[in-house]
């Protein structure tokens, strides 16, 4: 997590079926979800591509 945390930039923009909708990060305000996987662990996260911050990171189950 510390590893993406650090450098959420290496992580690659999620194909979703739909555009974000959640009130919080939604795609209008410039969010995208984003992925990585690093020593075989999924972490996702999500970020804003107008103001460059990022948000919500969580290990992914699958």
């Amino acid at each position: 997590m510390q590893k993406a945390m650090s450098d959420p930039k290496k992580g690659e923009i999620l194909k979703m079926p739909s555009l974000m909708q959640d009130p919080r990060w939604n795609h209008a305000d410039g969010w995208v979800k984003m992925s990585r996987k690093i020593n075989g662990v999924e972490i996702h996260w999500v970020y804003n591509f107008k103001t460059g911050k990022y948000d919500d990171f969580k290990f992914k189950d699958r």
